[in-house]
């Protein structure tokens, strides 16, 4: 019986679905806001339920997170600890995607 495959066929290079989709990401540049999403989209996971009740609005842009807490004492409280936040946001993105927290 005769092989399908021949010698002289050419054969794709095989890569999983995630080595793909970052690839795409990579060619249309797009790789970095796609992480920013995740920072926006992972904010309540990673500073806790009681915070994200307060938040109002949550977006990036020129490596700044912008964030609306509606509670004061709240706000006071992480404009303390911004530098820590902004560690922690950076470790779950991987990469350096903030530099700067400003709560409205």
């Amino acid at each position: 019986m005769k092989s399908i495959y021949h010698e002289n066929m050419r054969q794709s290079e095989v890569s999983s679905l995630g080595e793909a989709i970052d690839a795409y990401l990579k060619a249309y540049r797009l790789k970095d806001r796609y992480q920013e999403a995740g920072i926006v989209v992972s904010w309540t996971e990673l500073m806790g339920a009681p915070i994200a009740r307060y938040t109002q609005r949550i977006f990036i842009k020129n490596k700044t997170l912008f964030v609306e807490i509606s509670s004061a004492p709240l706000k006071n409280e992480l404009l303390m600890s911004k530098n820590q936040i902004i560690k922690i946001l950076n470790q779950n993105a991987g990469g350096n995607l903030v530099e700067e927290v400003i709560f409205l």
